[in-house]
């Protein structure tokens, strides 16, 4: 998330129009949904009764991609959540996610195993941690890279294997 403290709030107006107080402009559904996808912590709020509409508004944004065909979640699973009052989506998001934060997590500590060895070792190339890059964590990433909520970690972790390129290449020099 960009801001972990304080979300960034939309206010919603009595004419439905959304505000983003941050960017000091009107925002449609589809904005909302690229900020939530770049990471963005959203919370939005009535402007005059103060009560908290994030859920309805996210529930919004599903139904409109659902209506344009950017499912989000298999037909069984949406007739699941009604017929559960919303339980199987916990179900279904923890059954999706888990495992996909615990790969990339598994890959992480790979890789650092594999960083430390180096550096340990010291006559490893960067050609051959680009080539273990390639191999183990590109994989990995690739298969999970479709959850919205991942991307922010993946970018996170993109970084960190660029410092760590980095300062492979200063070791090499020495």
């Amino acid at each position: 998330m960009t801001n972990p403290e304080k979300p960034r709030v939309i206010k919603r107006y009595q004419n439905r129009k959304l505000y983003d107080t941050k960017a000091s402009r009107y925002v449609t559904l589809d904005d909302i949904a690229k900020l939530i996808q770049s990471g963005e912590d959203i919370s939005i709020i009535d402007n005059s009764t103060r009560e908290d509409l994030t859920a309805v508004t996210l529930t919004q944004i599903i139904f409109e991609q659902e209506k344009k065909k950017k499912s989000l979640l298999p037909l069984s699973e949406l007739k699941n959540i009604i017929h559960s009052g919303g339980e199987s989506l916990v179900d279904f998001f923890q059954k999706s996610i888990e495992p996909a934060v615990s790969s990339i997590s598994h890959a992480r500590n790979e890789a650092e195993r594999y960083i430390d060895k180096i550096l340990k070792k010291g006559d490893d190339s960067i050609d051959e941690v680009r080539s273990f890059i390639d191999e183990k964590v590109k994989p990995t990433f690739e298969n999970v890279s479709s959850l919205p909520s991942v991307h922010a970690e993946m970018r996170g972790l993109r970084k960190k294997i660029e410092q760590l390129e980095k300062k492979l290449k200063k070791y090499e020099k020495i």
